[in-house]
């Protein structure tokens, strides 16, 4: 995770009661990826929960792109610090002291997305890795990860992702249309899965799972009953700040008003989601910034 100038400092974090140490830095860096079970209480992830449950359009905001085959895959992101529950988890200090302890530098918050698969829904996310797309957006070192948080039971009966462990020392893989989606190149994915095992990311509610910007990963549909909800918080070492500043204020470093552990059960938020400021990427030709296509706006 090399850097051609020294991180500046962010905001003090304050102290962490579940920090990540050795081990986990040692499993993500051989494995690309680190599950850490409990990360969350049942109680902290329990306002997410039911308010999906409740609202599972998000109050009409949720968008979708198409896979592949062009089936719907519905998500939302963001990149706003807000007091709303979902502006509030990426600020955690567990969370950010344990992104910066896993890449070895200070981080910043790069953005966050809700990714739901509803009961029945046979939408999938293609093999692809992240950082191509964090590429593109200017940021020079794949010094990127993102913490998967688990909020409904996640299991492949649902959908759960799947990781090509240790695909991220291959580096960056060139992405290329993949039916109506943008995916991994396939011929390099066939020879790589022929080599590396792929583990099923299983997750009880509260779990996280941090895995680096250049691991494999997919997920695929959800024929079950249940519903699969997973909340992603992406964040950048601060020295990789993108170089491109046309199009990209909103990816550009920011300090984080870090919050304690305990914000969410002292309840320090507003709402969920009700006030929170979502981002709706667009380009030409109606599809996202990321090259998928969209193919509805609710």
């Amino acid at each position: 995770m090399s850097s051609a100038q020294a991180a500046p400092s962010d905001s003090p974090i304050p102290a962490t009661s579940k920090p990540l140490g050795p081990h986990e830095v040692a499993l993500f860096e051989r494995d690309g990826f680190v599950i850490v079970p409990g990360f969350f209480s049942p109680e902290e992830i329990a306002p997410l929960h039911d308010a999906c449950v409740a609202d599972p359009s998000l109050g009409g905001r949720l968008r979708a792109v198409a896979d592949s085959d062009g089936n719907a895959q519905e998500v939302i992101g963001w990149t706003d610090h807000s007091d709303d529950y979902v502006g509030m988890v990426p600020r955690m200090a567990r969370l950010v002291a344990g992104a910066a302890a896993l890449l070895g530098k200070p981080v910043y918050h790069w953005h966050s997305k809700l990714s739901l698969k509803r009961p029945h829904s046979v939408g999938r996310w293609d093999w692809h890795q992240d950082y191509p797309y964090w590429y593109d957006e200017g940021c020079l070192w794949p010094d990127m990860l993102t913490a998967m948080i688990a909020v409904d039971e996640i299991s492949t009966a649902n959908g759960c992702v799947q990781l090509v462990k240790g695909s991220h020392r291959v580096g960056r893989i060139n992405h290329v249309q993949v039916g109506e989606a943008i995916g991994c190149d396939p011929v390099r994915l066939a020879l790589l899965q022929k080599q590396l095992p792929t583990v099923p990311a299983e997750l009880s509610p509260g779990d996280v799972c941090f895995f680096h910007g250049n691991i494999l990963h997919a997920s695929s549909g959800n024929p079950s009953d249940r519903p699969r909800t997973i909340m992603h918080c992406t964040y950048n070492t601060i020295d990789n700040s993108p170089f491109i500043t046309e199009g990209q204020e909103h990816h550009a470093y920011r300090p984080i008003d870090v919050v304690p552990d305990d914000a969410i059960l002292a309840k320090r938020w507003d709402t969920v989601f009700d006030r929170h400021s979502f981002t709706y990427t667009g380009g030409a030709e109606g599809k996202n910034g990321y090259g998928y296509k969209i193919i509805n706006r609710m």
